[in-house]
């Protein structure tokens, strides 16, 4: 039982920060539609926001890694390059919605954030803070 939450930790950790991340995301671009900004403006503000936070605690908290100087140069470039693919497809999801169908803004936003979480913990998890091992690759 306790290797089976040990193996569940770190996506109820990343679960964790992603509502978070996405509260202060939501809250921002919400925010910023109603004062006017256009949707992929205030889509950039606000998803860069969340972003910011993301990283510091998924690479302390998520997936427990200690950064020294050199495990950061390598992880950095990752994160801002899953993040600025995430960024594009819920940018492009988010116009497509809002644009192309009678969705309220607001619905589109959680629709393309949803979309952008399932891509994001998958680059994330496997790429940018490194592979799990082959017992937790098995459970998984």
């Amino acid at each position: 039982m306790k290797s089976r939450m040990v193996q569940l930790l770190p996506m109820i950790r990343f679960g964790i920060v992603g509502l978070v991340n996405t509260g202060v995301d939501y809250i921002i671009f919400m925010l910023l539609a109603w004062g006017g900004v256009p949707v992929i403006v205030a889509q950039i503000i606000s998803y860069s926001c969340g972003t910011a936070n993301s990283y510091i605690l998924n690479s302390k908290w998520t997936f427990n890694k200690q950064l020294s100087n050199d495990t950061n140069k390598r992880q950095l470039p990752k994160f801002i390059i899953i993040n600025l693919i995430v960024l594009g497809i819920t940018s492009l999801l988010l116009q497509v919605l809002h644009t192309g169908t009678e969705l309220p803004l607001a619905l589109g936003k959680l629709i393309a954030t949803a979309a952008g979480m399932i891509i994001n913990y998958i680059g994330s998890r496997y790429w940018v803070f490194g592979s799990p091992s082959r017992k937790e690759s098995e459970f998984l």
